[in-house]
């Protein structure tokens, strides 16, 4: 008798064993595939975000270029009328002096003027007198144009040895093929464009190459020029590398410790913009909260295991693990924040309050009280160093935190015994506006359960000691309640909650 009821034990133990491995199994495979999701859409909205940013720069890269190529079009245009009538070379001078004022006004001072080789010899807006040994039918300005007839030629950029900035050619055949005229154009408004489409973040880098892969402008200025293609062991030599066996408008770059996602697009003259993002921050946190997730997931299992086998139940319901597993849960979560210690049960309590004055039931008010101890269980997954960050967090930090709601949903989503138990994780962020997250929900649609927790979870968060300031008085946390109707809360249960206030004469509710 005793060994059949110690075989009786240890098949229970076996079965409880291998149900759990299985739910450990399962639940880390949830984990995994949610933070692969989040991978792809952090991926993607950066990819995204580097797509607009090329796209644009190269709007306006051949917005620019082209404005210069209707230019020395038009003075083309001119030209061939004055070589067709047999103008002389002093007028066709004159008149290169004349429009050269003109060309530098409707450029914003972006070239220095118009010049070209007419009837055998150079001649220039400016009167500029070429060095000796200067010879016009030997410069790219004139190969380039004589290799295009018709067209207009770009020259690769060069940098000017008057002026020492960088800039490019553009120069057209005239009618009788032999002559030609130029201008130059500086190229210094790239150089804007690409400081200004970076501006304040230090993540990203805009990098405008030509089709020899030289930097002709970088949103970090002491770039420009450098000939990545020739260089040895640096980002450029490596970005350039990439580059030129990738397909695809976008590709990934590791260098030293840093991940780059990167998008180019061709813009004139088989320029490239490259928008480079530095995603090493945003990945490494998504790294690091499904590191925490997995280790506290396997915690938490490990000890509904242990009390599995102790009992040697052969089913392990949500109810039957009683409500003090689920407050010790909830209190294990809130212990990451020294400052929100007991946060959860304070709103449980809060929440059901609101939920019996509303008139629920008593098994509704105990749901919504398990709702309430179990609101934050997906910031099992946040790290510690983002949680306990007494500053301001910065874009990727936050975009971590706003994933809690998600995850908490997807973990409590297991519990089939109480189907409505991930209302309370998933939309308690959810605005009465629409202005929440994750889902923007507005007014109704969100659930009555979240709405009320909404309540309870904002008045515990005013009430309750931060890092970075005291408890706030009752009379501006009312205020704030108050304020909030019709837009953060639902007004019904934010009147609720503010009659609780109102009864609460020494200020005794909170922190209870």
């Amino acid at each position: 008798m005793k060994d059949k009821k110690f075989n009786f034990k240890l098949k229970t133990s076996l079965r409880t064993v291998i149900l759990s491995l299985l739910a450990i199994m399962f639940f880390l495979g949830v984990i995994i595939v949610y933070y692969a999701t989040l991978f792809t859409e952090s991926r993607d909205k950066i990819i995204t975000r580097g797509e607009l940013k090329a796209v644009t720069n190269a709007e306006q890269i051949d917005k620019y270029v082209s404005s210069g190529i209707d230019t020395i079009r038009l003075v083309c245009y001119t030209l061939d009328s004055m070589i067709r009538a047999d103008k002389s070379r002093d007028e066709i001078h004159d008149y290169l002096v004349s429009q050269t004022s003109s060309v530098i006004t409707i450029t914003n001072e972006n070239t220095s003027g118009l010049y070209g080789y007419i009837y055998g010899e150079y001649v220039d807006g400016t009167d500029w007198t070429p060095e000796e040994g200067y010879v016009p039918t030997e410069r790219p300005w004139y190969t380039e144009a004589r290799a295009n007839v018709g067209k207009v030629a770009v020259v690769d950029p060069y940098v000017d040895a008057q002026t020492d900035t960088m800039m490019i050619t553009l120069s057209k055949t005239l009618c009788d093929v032999n002559c030609v005229a130029a201008m130059d154009l500086s190229i210094a408004p790239l150089q804007k464009i690409a400081e200004e489409s970076v501006g304040q973040d230090e993540y990203s880098k805009e990098i405008i190459l030509d089709r020899r892969y030289t930097v002709i402008a970088h949103s970090d200025k002491s770039e420009v020029g450098k000939k990545y293609l020739s260089e040895t062991d640096t980002f450029g030599k490596a970005l350039v590398d990439k580059l030129r066996t990738t397909d695809g408008d976008y590709f990934s770059i590791n260098y030293g410790n840093a991940e780059y996602i990167v998008y180019a697009i061709t813009a004139s003259n088989d320029w490239i913009c490259l928008s480079v993002s530095d995603a090493t921050g945003v990945f490494s946190q998504l790294r690091s909260a499904l590191a925490y997730t997995i280790v506290a997931t396997l915690a938490i299992l490990g000890v509904l295991v242990f009390i599995l086998i102790r009992s040697n139940r052969r089913q392990a319901k949500f109810e039957g693990l009683g409500i003090h597993v689920v407050e010790a849960f909830a209190a294990a979560i809130d212990a990451k924040d020294p400052y929100t210690n007991g946060h959860s049960e304070r709103v449980a309590e809060y929440a059901r309050e609101i939920s019996r004055r509303y008139g629920y039931s008593r098994r509704r008010q105990q749901e919504i009280y398990m709702m309430g101890l179990l609101h934050d269980v997906g910031k099992i997954g946040i790290p510690d160093a983002v949680i306990n960050k007494p500053g301001k967090l910065t874009a990727g930090e936050y975009e971590v935190i706003k994933t809690h709601p998600a995850l908490g949903a997807y973990i409590l989503s297991k519990t089939e015994e109480m189907p409505t138990m991930p209302v309370g994780a998933h939309w308690h962020h959810e605005r009465y506006d629409g202005k929440g997250y994750p889902d923007g929900l507005v007014g109704k649609d969100i659930p009555e359960e979240a709405r009320i927790i909404a309540v309870a979870d904002a008045y515990d968060a005013m009430t309750s000691r931060r890092s970075y300031r005291d408890e706030l008085p009752q009379s501006v946390v009312r205020s704030e309640i108050e304020n909030g109707k019709g837009k953060q809360f639902d007004p019904v249960f934010a009147d609720i909650m503010l009659k609780m206030i109102d009864e609460d004469k020494d200020y005794k509710m909170k922190g209870q």
